[in-house]
This record gives structure tokens, C-alpha cells and sequence, in this order.
């Protein structure tokens, strides 16, 4: 039963690329998770990482191994394909970015036509002039009796006329009618809560754009050399980027931080940002971070399905694999809480939501955060694995849903001998979502041998 404790790590700094914040990111502790990684694989090998999130693990690796990447989460996929996949070549700029920049103005244009009224309101609010700020109770005020999609009680103050726009019939086109014009879903679910008016105007407007660029203008040009589909994910990345950006939250869509005399000036200052001019810089510092680490090994797969799905859909792959990777959620709090803007940013499908949040309704359920599911779903990967000769490295961490190495060991026994389970402990140091508090934990990496 080998066990040891990490102290320093000799391992090459990893590369990495951040497109969002994200609870469990891997970055913090990358060196750890790489160094076995790498330790147990040859140039070439393959690598499936089953629950991938953001792709940390995936971008580092890439250049010494294919991955075959998998995250229920949409955005997942997004970020994947482009961290991944993408080959900055050609550069997103001339012709294309001009073409995105006249889709984006049309269809702002329409909705400052629609949403004239409070985007004046709000102008007065964020300007920088003393003399016409607002107090904050009035900025408050503003934002809790703005209308959106599934407002329960009146939203007092504002014209009949305006408030048609929120309406369930209005909705249902939309959902009914593929892509109906001019896009407004964030206008409709997410101002005033996530993103300022003015802010949720501008993402739609450019998801808009980027839809009518890959979808017609970049198909009509094959001449220009673009991929369509990866350049939809590229672009997707960016603007996933900029949510993350403006976000006065900590990091996550759990819930949005109402207006007080505490907070006010730092959910101004978010809501001053502008998101055209934050879009395009993410394209460019993407970009050039990709030029700067391309992969050998490609091109790699990336999905978005139920693991159990795709253990069964890639199963040929993951006989071929040196390496079944897992990092699964730790705790009981579901991701698809936490990450629904994004997830609705991707399919842009304007669901069904509920509650103050305004989650998506059909947000997946992980087993892994859920008590009674966690030792069955383990179970389930292990056989998968063990069965297909293939080395399992599982991630997780102290105080998790199973609270201790030695229970988790104690589920990984029920399908390993005790001898082909390797532990190694890592002292590091968890954030609490955007509290200033840190928390002293341990990381465990549990490599276990067919």
C-alpha cells in the first residue's frame, strides 16, 4: 500500500490558460497532477480525462499526450475544442473581425431601439459625473424592480410597453423560431442581476455576431482558411471570458450580489466595463497563447455527455488509453448551479428558470454530489478502467463529500487490491467562493493499477 507525502515539486512549470474561474480548478495544484501524469505516460500515449471542466489538465498535457476530454457542462465542450483544437492560423483580424463588429452594431441597434428607457436610466446611474450620481439605495431600487423572464411579483415603475418585452408570449417565439432576431436573452433573463443593461445588450449582440459569422459569413469565404466550428468556439471562449470578467460575484453564478451601501461602488465599477472592447482583447490574448503551445498529438477529442455515456462511446479509446483520468466535484454544490449564465451562454436557447439565481430547469444532477451516488458512481469508473487494463489517477480533496483518503481508499479497494493503489498527499490551501478566508486542506492523487 504505497503512500507518500509531496513537499516540492521539480516538475517544469505547466503551461496553462484561464477562460474562466471555476471552483476545483486544477491550476492551483497542476504541477502535483502533471508530474504523475507524466511520470505514468509516454510521448503519444493517450490520455482520457472524464470530467474535464475547464480543460486544465488537457492544455498541459496536450503537447505530450492525446486527450480524449469529456464534460457534461456545454461550455465545457467550448473550451475544450478550443484549448485543445484550435490553430490560431489565421489570426482572427481584417476582413472577419470588421464583419463581426458590423453584425454586433445591428443587432445593438435593435435593442437600444427596445430598451431605450432603461439604458438612459442606467447611463445616468454609472456616470462618473458627481453631480448626476444617483445615491445607492436609488441604483438599488433600479435594479430590484427591473422586469425579466420569470419575475414572480410586478415590476413597479415601469411602462406597460416596456414590460411586453418580458413576456411569456414574446418568449415562447423565441423558443419556438430558431434563432429569431434580434437576439436578447441576457436582455431578458440576466440585466440588472449578473451584468448591468447596457452590459447584457452588448452579449448578445456579439453572440449574435458570432453565430452570423461562422454560421454564414466565414461558410461563404472557404478561401479565407477558417474553420467554422472552431472559430465559433474560439470566439464563444472570449465572450465566456468577458461574463467572467464583469461578473461582480465571486467568481460564480450562484447567486448575483445585490446593491448596498457596502458593495455599491465595486458593482459600479463592474458595470462600467465595456464587453465589445474586453471581447476583443480576449480574442488576441487567446490566440497568442495558443501560437505559443501547440500540440503534436492532435487533432484530440472533446465531448459533452453523462460520463457513463461516454465511457460506453469511447470505450475503444480508453482500452487504447495509458491513463483514465478523474477529477470529480468534491462537494454537494452542482456545478451546473454554479455555472448556469455559461451554460445559457453556449446554448442560448432561453430556457425555462427558477428561483432568485434564475437557474436553468433542466441543470444536470452529478452523482458525485450527491452522498448516497458518490460510491456507486466510483464504482462504475473503476470497473470501466480496471477492466480495460487501463491505470485509473483519480483527484480529490480533504473534507470532500467522502471527507478522508482512507474512505475513499476504502471504495477503491472494492475493485483494486490494496497494493496497486498508490497514494500521494499534497499540503495546499482551498479559496471558500470568493471569501478572503483560505483553507488549509490536503489534495490526494490515488493512482490505481489493472
Amino acid at each position: 500500500m504505497a503512500e507518500r507525502n509531496v513537499k516540492h515539486l521539480d516538475t517544469p512549470k505547466a503551461p496553462t490558460l484561464v477562460i474562466t474561474k471555476y471552483m476545483g480548478s486544477k491550476k492551483a495544484i497542476l504541477p502535483f497532477v502533471v508530474e504523475e501524469l507524466t511520470r505514468l505516460t509516454e510521448p503519444g500515449d493517450i490520455i482520457v480525462d472524464l470530467m474535464a471542466g475547464t480543460h486544465t489538465i488537457g492544455y498541459a498535457m496536450k503537447n505530450r499526450c492525446r486527450m480524449v476530454a469529456n464534460d457534461i457542462q456545454r461550455y465545457s465542450m467550448v473550451i475544450g475544442q478550443t484549448l485543445l483544437n484550435y490553430e490560431p492560423k489565421p489570426r482572427f483580424e481584417g476582413d472577419v473581425k470588421s464583419a463581426l463588429r458590423r453584425l454586433y452594431l445591428s443587432n445593438a441597434r435593435h435593442l437600444e431601439g427596445s430598451f431605450e428607457n432603461a439604458l438612459k436610466l442606467e447611463r445616468a446611474m454609472l456616470s462618473n459625473e458627481s453631480s448626476r450620481k444617483p445615491n445607492w439605495s436609488t441604483y438599488s431600487e433600479f435594479c430590484e424592480s427591473y422586469p425579466f423572464i420569470s419575475r414572480e411579483t410586478n415590476a413597479t415603475g415601469w411602462p406597460e410597453e416596456f414590460q411586453i418585452l418580458f413576456s411569456q408570449h414574446r418568449l415562447e417565439a423565441y423558443r419556438t423560431l430558431n434563432k429569431l432576431e434580434p437576439y436578447n436573452l441576457f436582455s431578458l433573463y440576466f440585466a440588472n442581476a449578473y451584468v448591468g443593461v447596457r452590459q447584457a445588450l452588448e452579449i448578445d449582440s456579439l453572440r449574435y455576431a458570432i453565430d452570423k459569422i461562422c454560421d454564414e459569413w466565414v461558410v461563404e469565404r472557404p478561401e479565407l482558411g477558417y474553420d467554422s466550428f472552431l472559430l465559433r468556439c474560439l470566439l464563444m471562449c472570449a465572450l465566456i471570458s468577458c461574463v467572467n470578467k464583469v461578473n461582480p460575484g465571486p467568481g460564480h453564478w450562484a447567486a448575483f450580489p445585490r446593491v448596498s451601501q457596502r458593495n455599491k461602488d465595486w458593482i459600479i465599477s463592474q458595470r462600467r466595463l465595456e464587453i465589445y472592447d474586453i471581447f476583443i482583447q480576449k480574442v488576441g490574448e487567446i490566440e497568442l497563447a495558443l501560437a505559443k503551445n501547440p500540440s503534436p498529438h492532435g487533432p484530440h477529442i472533446v465531448s459533452s455527455e453523462d460520463f457513463v455515456a461516454f465511457m460506453r462511446e469511447v470505450h475503444e479509446y480508453i482500452r487504447q488509453a495509458k491513463v483514465v483520468y478523474l477529477d470529480p466535484p468534491y462537494s454537494q454544490g452542482h456545478y451546473s448551479r454554479f455555472y448556469h449564465v455559461l451554460e445559457t451562454l453556449t446554448k442560448y436557447d432561453y430556457p425555462e428558470v427558477s428561483f432568485a439565481g434564475r437557474y436553468r430547469k433542466d441543470r444536470h444532477q452529478s452523482p458525485f454530489a450527491q452522498k448516497e451516488n458518490v460510491p456507486k458512481a466510483i464504482g462504475h469508473i473503476c470497473e470501466v478502467a480496471r477492466d480495460a487494463k487501463t491505470l485509473l489517477v483519480i483527484s480529490y480533496s480533504q473534507g470532500g463529500i467522502i471527507p478522508t483518503a482512507d474512505a475513499f481508499r476504502a471504495i477503491l479497494e472494492g475493485f483494486y487490491p490494496a497494493e496497486k493503489i498508490e497514494l500521494k498527499r499534497l499540503a495546499s490551501v482551498h479559496s471558500k467562493l470568493g471569501q478572503t478566508e483560505r483553507m488549509k486542506t490536503e489534495e490526494y492523487l490515488f493512482t490505481c493499477r489493472p
